[in-house]
């Protein structure tokens, strides 16, 4: 009995430290690089070379430094470049209007790892009317999909208000998990979370094996032999074979979302805060 609570406990220790580790190892984008773009950005169009552009003031100098080096780095692990931009315009009232200026901004700065207007992704965040849209171009268009994208603005635009930088930063560290598909499932756990889950769920597993070993033997040599000895009876079973249909129901999309996509070579999407 003791060994099987030995054993028990183990499991509970090993499985929160797995679904911990691994709920960080999401998080803080361990796993980026595994497949790593091996090419050199070719773009000798574009000469800017800053990517976080703060019109709106929402970030402290401190933030957009670290906000520039993290994209320096996922960029080279993507093979994209990716442009961060805030604004305060009061004209950019539509999905429409904030689409159209992600994708002429991005074409007129010639952005693109491999070409002007190539490879990357663009995020504008208009603090005056709320309205955020995510435009990919190339080879981010190819990998991200309508559902990536909406992952990605609607739980960045959950954060925005409480915190603009963490919520750069998740989207940042979301792009490349998308691009690398990652995060094929769209979780969005804390590890605190996994680790609770994990103990709970360990320790009713626990409690029920303990309650099992627990019990008391109540089946005796006479508990099936009557008085005048063994009495087999012939039974026979009938299976029915039983068919089962299913049926698809379709689900509404989050109002909270676009749903008017890119144009002219673009790919995208957009939410609002």
């Amino acid at each position: 009995m003791e060994k099987t609570y030995r054993k028990i406990i183990g499991g509970i220790v090993v499985i929160g430290i797995i679904l911990g580790v691994t709920g960080l190892f999401l998080k803080y984008g361990v796993f980026q690089g595994i497949q790593s773009n091996k090419t050199e950005r070719s773009n000798q169009e574009c000469i800017i070379e800053k990517r976080v552009f703060d019109e709106a003031g929402k970030l402290t100098g401190r933030e957009e430094k670290k906000l520039e080096a993290l994209i320096a780095k996922k960029e080279k692990i993507m093979g994209a470049d990716l442009v961060l931009l805030t604004i305060k315009d009061d004209s950019l009232d539509s999905y429409e209007k904030i689409r159209e200026y992600a994708q002429n901004y991005y074409e007129i700065h010639c952005f693109g790892w491999n070409q002007a207007n190539g490879d990357g992704i663009i995020y504008v965040d208009d603090w005056a009317t709320g309205y955020t849209w995510l435009c990919t171009t190339g080879k981010a268009a190819d990998k991200l999909d309508r559902k990536d994208i909406d992952y990605i603005v609607k739980r960045t635009n959950r954060r925005v208000n409480r915190n603009p930088y963490r919520a750069y930063r998740f989207m940042v560290n979301s792009v490349v998990s998308q691009m690398q598909s990652e995060n094929i499932f769209h979780l969005d756990i804390s590890p605190f979370w996994l680790l609770l889950i994990s103990a709970i769920v360990a320790f009713i597993f626990a409690g029920t094996q303990i309650a099992g070993h627990g019990g008391r033997d109540t089946v005796t040599k006479s508990t099936y032999t009557g008085k005048n000895g063994v009495k087999m009876n012939e039974t026979h079973d009938l299976y029915l074979r039983s068919f089962v249909t299913r049926r698809k129901i379709e689900k509404k999309e989050d109002s909270n979302l676009s749903d008017i996509g890119g144009s002219d070579g673009h790919g995208g999407g957009g939410g609002r805060h």
